[in-house]
């Protein structure tokens, strides 16, 4: 996969905050693959790894851990401590070590046969499963601690619970806790999962859903259901950043401006 360069300094990051992207977790990234994007507003605290395809929706906080290969959806939360998308080692080759399918590793084979290089790399065999992307959906909780297997999806409006090890596919609006995890009961019933699935309120901004009573989900929905139908709200047009954009951030910063013309840093 392409990457994209790009080199975030300070004043950058200062920047963009003040117009809805808070990004001190991209502060050690050099590269993100072509297909890496980010929705404004979005907070992004958790270190992500160089190199790493990410896509994360709009409204997502994402407060700390490890990110690597991962798709996020809108409004999803993610606390300190978490790892997502861990390298996986063959275990069914001859050997686990990362060598047999990446002999570049720290340079090793430079060290080692630096005549033979062209060769070695030529005559290595690819590992598909080493890094896969993880599915985040829309709406989820990620509790503090948690380990998130790499390739596993986890459905819209899920909740991991603190230090949960999630190694299979979760339903969506599932709560799992426990190591190795398991569902202990859905959010809310089945009936109103569906509805909740059907409508796709996080395609809006919340912000144009505050008529709906949000501590009550059947009654929430039937307003939502309503202002919908009514054409009372439209879909969310979020600002779509990519490497390219942040490689050019004063740019970037100014076409937010544009976007939300009230910077955060003066907002009341």
């Amino acid at each position: 996969m392409a990457q994209i360069p790009f080199d975030l300094k300070h004043a950058d990051f200062a920047r963009l905050a003040e117009v809805g992207l808070r990004l001190p977790g991209l502060r050690e990234v050099k590269t993100l693959t072509q297909t890496s994007w980010i929705e404004a507003p979005t907070t992004i605290i958790g270190t992500v790894v160089s190199g790493a395809e990410l896509q994360v929706g709009a409204f997502c906080s994402l407060s700390g851990g490890t990110l690597n290969n991962v798709h996020i959806g809108r409004y999803s939360s993610i606390a300190a401590g978490t790892i997502i998308g861990v390298h996986e080692h063959p275990t069914s080759w001859l050997t686990t070590s990362r060598t047999s399918y990446w002999p570049q590793v720290y340079g090793w084979d430079e060290l080692i046969a630096p005549d033979r290089t062209a060769e070695i790399r030529a005559g290595k065999r690819p590992f598909t499963r080493s890094c896969p992307i993880t599915e985040i959906g829309h709406d989820v909780w990620i509790g503090q601690g948690c380990f998130i297997k790499s390739g596993v999806r986890i459905g819209h409006g899920s909740v991991i619970g603190a230090r949960a090890t999630v190694t299979k596919d979760v339903p969506p609006y599932s709560i799992v806790l426990g190591t190795p995890g398991r569902v202990v009961r859905t959010r809310v019933p089945e009936p109103l999962i569906e509805r909740l699935l059907a409508v796709e309120w996080w395609r809006y901004s919340i912000y144009d859903l505050f008529a709906a009573p949000f501590d009550d989900v059947a009654r929430a929905l039937d307003v939502i259901e309503d202002r919908i139908a009514e054409g009372a709200v439209k879909p969310y047009e979020a600002p779509l950043v990519t490497p390219a954009d942040l490689a050019e951030p004063p740019g970037l910063a100014a076409r937010l401006a544009a976007r939300f013309p009230r910077p955060l840093a003066r907002a009341s």
